[in-house]
This record gives C-alpha cells, sequence and structure tokens, in this order.
C-alpha cells in the first residue's frame, strides 16, 4: 500500500486567517485584546486596498456585464442583479467587498514574501498577465500544459517549490472548460483568486471575484490593482525589515 503525504504552505494557512472575524475584528467585551498598529493581523485594512477601487470605477469599466442569461451558472445566482435584454447584470455591490477581501489577501501574501503566480491561456490576455507580473516582480504561466502542479516532477523537475497563491484572469479556458490549474490548486490546497463570469462556479475558487472577465481592458485594470496590492505588501515588508 503506498501512503501519500500532503504537505500545504504554512504562510497561506496564516494569510487565510486575514478574513477571519476573530483576527481582523476584537471583540467590544474588556477581555479583547487591544490593536496594535505594527501587527498586519490585528489590522482591518493594513495595506489600505479599500482606497484602491470604488465601485464606480467598477461600473465604469464594465464589471457589471455577464453573459446570456442561458449561459448561467446556477452558483453565480446569488451575484447577479438582474438581467437586460436577456444579459445578466452582476452585482457590483457584492463584487466591490469580494474584491478588497482578495486584494487584502493578496497583499498579505507579499508582505510574507510568498510566491504569486499569474495564470491565464486567452491568447488576448497573455502579454498583460506576464507584464504584469514582470513589473511586481512575481511570475506568469500561460502555457497550455495540464496539470502544471500535479505534474511539476515530470515537467520542472524535483527542484521546484509551488506557488502560494494563484490568480486567474478566468476560470473557464478554451473551449469553455475549467482551467486545469483550478484543480490542481483545489488537489494541493493552493489558494486561488479568480475572475468570475455568470458561466463560472464560485464555489472552486478560495477568494471568487463576480466580474465580467472577457473585456481586455477590464482585465488590465484587474491586473493593476492586483500588481498594487502585492506592492504595497512588499513596501510595508521593506519598512518593517528596515525599521528593525
Amino acid at each position: 500500500m503506498v501512503t501519500f503525504f500532503l504537505i500545504t504552505s504554512n504562510l497561506a494557512i496564516v494569510a487565510l486567517l486575514v478574513n477571519s472575524t476573530d483576527v481582523t475584528r476584537p471583540r467590544n467585551d474588556n477581555n479583547s485584546t487591544p490593536i496594535t498598529p505594527d501587527d498586519p493581523m490585528n489590522h482591518d485594512d493594513y495595506f489600505n486596498v479599500r482606497s484602491m477601487v470604488t465601485l464606480e470605477d467598477l461600473f465604469k469599466n464594465r464589471a457589471h456585464y455577464g453573459h446570456v442569461t442561458g449561459m448561467r451558472n446556477p452558483w453565480m445566482s446569488q451575484y447577479i442583479y438582474g438581467h437586460r435584454l436577456d444579459v445578466d447584470i452582476i452585482d457590483l455591490d457584492k463584487t466591490l467587498p469580494m474584491l478588497h477581501s482578495a486584494l487584502n489577501f493578496l497583499a498579505h501574501i507579499a508582505y510574507r514574501q510568498g510566491i504569486i503566480l499569474f495564470l491565464t491561456r486567452y491568447p488576448a490576455h497573455v502579454p498583460l498577465v506576464e507584464r504584469a507580473a514582470r513589473d511586481c516582480g512575481e511570475y506568469a504561466h500561460c502555457r497550455t500544459w495540464d496539470h502544471p502542479f500535479t505534474n511539476t516532477q515530470t515537467l520542472f523537475g524535483y527542484d521546484i517549490r509551488l506557488p502560494d497563491v494563484c490568480i486567474f484572469t478566468h476560470t473557464l479556458a478554451p473551449p469553455n472548460q475549467l482551467h486545469p490549474a483550478i484543480s490542481d490548486s483545489n488537489k494541493l490546497l493552493i489558494p486561488t483568486i479568480a475572475l468570475c463570469d455568470t458561466d463560472c462556479n464560485p464555489n472552486i475558487i478560495t477568494y471568487p471575484v463576480p466580474s465580467n472577465d472577457d473585456t481586455t481592458k477590464l482585465v488590465e485594470f484587474y491586473l493593476t490593482l492586483f500588481q498594487q496590492a502585492i506592492m504595497a505588501g512588499k513596501e510595508k515588508r521593506r519598512e518593517k525589515d528596515s525599521s528593525n
């Protein structure tokens, strides 16, 4: 009998706590621990990600446009405001806080010097993704390989470290099938951030962002936000290291 051991990243587990109510919001009783400004885990918005994007920004970049109603995934119904001319309209009031949570988590990973991987299979998104990863000092994977994480020994060799978080500009890769790296990430407990259009299943993503994922201008806008969150986390790390 062969026994498999799965070792998860402590970095990812710690960063997943950033949205926990007990961690980010101290209770009002007398026994609660006072917030220390130097501890990012005890801060609601330590990296100031809420100021990076507003509801108006999402609307101007057409984040609310979904697919035709017939393509709707039932799990996306909770994020749909309604439909017009047989096209689903995404509720941006729900998108905004979920985007803030994703940016906050991403900044925490960068603050802890984690490895961040951008992924896409859309040809139009490839130059945008590669440029965003390069500008913030992270990594991009845009090839059409199957099982990029569960087959790393064959593809890359033994000396390889898996990413601490994966960012997807889409969940469905042409021809309308789930991106294989999402399945691999779930198997290996790697946190994921992804734009989820109305034809996607958000339950398979750690931090789903309900949004249009087809418009190139909008994808570039999101990549800029991800880049800003990463740089904010790295800047806070430099400030902390220089003060010590």
